[in-house]
């Protein structure tokens, strides 16, 4: 596996240079490789050419490494990669996209990145590659195998402020993901905390952690950008308002100070600002993972998936101690989370986008993710094949006792994608973020920082033509 020269010093300076596990015993043995070949298509079609594929620092990444040679031995494929850390991978994706040098020719996305990518025409519509009996055995590669909602998110008609599950599919999901709490269940039996069922019974929950047991009540996202409120913030909202909110209103107008987003902002960032990490305004998404899985918090609401950290007790101090519940419901006494995954695409300049596809094709077959899950901990699965294994099941089901596989089975029941679709997502979210910072420092009220973000929304928005 090469990286390519010019990016080795950066990667070296980021710690992001990957010492390669090897691929499992048989990945490249003829028996391993005859599961693909049953696939009528020819693998090696594209021999010689050259891809580079564009990867988020993540837990799915680490699991497809390893599994690329097996890749190239199928198909003569030569790969590099680069791995950035998230806020930096989606800097430099926007810049190749936008400029169409086609550097990358595989991306890592997600349903709510590529509503930036389709309207600018960026990125491709792989359902041409999907019909082609040329590129795929539509049958082997049972497009009806992963979960309908997952894949159902990856589609977009290109309709602003709708269309979600229509039109194109842009990605194929290979990760996905819902919000959850986890809590430590033995501090909670200890000290006798309520599990919360509401934001309120959450802070003080949050409090009395804190005060009995000497760690950080709770741990979250804190960083002033859009994926710090995405995730377990922005499915609680939904909760609170018994999901009759938006952060867009019908004019497409910014919504954010409706009196109900207010409320339960006040509450979480006290909350936060309260019980949680000193260091909440600087915390990523692995940073608060991470920091739970140290024993270093009573709770954290963020991604289901989180859990295969947390019980994995070669790097967990918390391995077997976490319990697992919806996040607290709103007034209505419902739970809404949102939805995610995270998918691979094919970015429109790469120069050879049938040999992407056959790498997109072969990263997300049955065999491949279930490898990946199975191998390398790539929860939660987006096939119902992998999903359903019992092996795979096996795993998830000693998490929380079995309350893990039932929380988050419950949760799919409602999980939708919580946000508007439209191309300028990512910066309504970044100031939508900051105003949070705002209000945790104390410089402005809920109230006026959210009223403020909304003029700036509305400002943007006008600027990008989405709205008169």
């Amino acid at each position: 596996m090469r990286i390519p020269r010019r990016w080795l010093s950066a990667l070296l300076l980021t710690g992001l240079v990957t010492t390669q596990a090897p691929p499992p015993a048989a990945a490249q043995d003829s028996e391993a490789l005859a599961y693909y070949r049953q696939a009528k298509i020819n693998w090696r079609q594209a021999e010689g050419q050259s891809l580079t594929i564009g990867l988020n620092k993540h837990p799915f990444t680490e699991s497809l490494l390893p599994l690329i040679p097996q890749f190239r031995a199928l198909t003569g494929i030569n790969v590099d990669y680069l791995i950035l850390p998230e806020a930096e991978y989606f800097t430099k994706l926007a810049a190749d996209l936008s400029q169409q040098r086609g550097e990358f020719s595989v991306i890592m996305t997600a349903p709510i990145r590529n509503w930036g990518y389709v309207i600018p025409d960026w990125i491709l519509p792989l359902d041409g590659f999907l019909s082609d009996p040329k590129l795929t055995d539509r049958a082997w590669y049972n497009l009806e195998d992963f979960f309908p909602g997952l894949l159902a998110s990856n589609r977009w008609s290109g309709k602003i402020g709708g269309g979600i599950g229509e039109g194109p599919l842009y990605s194929i999901p290979v990760l996905s993901e819902t919000y959850i709490l986890a809590y430590r269940k033995d501090i909670f039996e200890q000290y006798n905390i309520k599990i919360p069922t509401t934001i309120e019974e959450m802070a003080e929950a949050a409090r009395l952690v804190k005060k009995n047991a000497g760690i950080a009540g709770i741990t979250a996202r804190g960083t002033p950008s859009v994926a710090s409120i995405g995730t377990g913030f922005i499915s609680g909202l939904k909760s609170y308002t018994d999901n009759q909110w938006g952060e867009l209103d019908a004019q497409l107008r910014g919504n954010l100070h409706d009196p109900r987003s207010v409320k339960y902002t006040e509450t979480w960032v006290n909350m936060v600002r309260e019980s949680g990490p000193p260091n909440w305004a600087n915390v990523q998404w692995y940073d608060a993972m991470e920091a739970f899985t140290a024993g270093q918090a009573g709770m954290i609401a963020d991604a289901d998936f989180f859990a295969a950290n947390y019980e994995d007790p070669s790097k967990s101090k918390v391995a077997g101690k976490v319990g697992y519940a919806l996040l607290p419901a709103g007034p209505g006494g419902k739970t809404y989370a949102s939805l995610s995954t995270w998918a691979l695409g094919i970015n429109k300049a790469t120069k050879n986008k049938d040999a992407a596809w056959l790498f997109v094709q072969w990263a997300t077959a049955q065999r491949t993710l279930l490898n990946a899950t199975l191998g390398f901990r790539n929860y939660n699965p987006t096939r119902s094949s992998v999903f359903n294994d019992p092996e795979v099941q096996k795993v998830m089901g000693s998490w929380g006792n079995g309350n893990y596989l039932k929380t988050v089975a419950r949760n799919l029941e409602t999980a939708r994608v919580a946000w508007i679709p439209q191309p300028e997502r990512v910066r309504v979210g970044d100031i939508w973020a900051r105003s949070l910072h705002e209000i945790y420092f104390q410089k402005m009220s809920a109230a006026d920082a959210l009223k403020r973000a909304d003029a700036e929304i509305d400002k943007v928005l006008k600027e990008a033509g989405i709205r008169p």
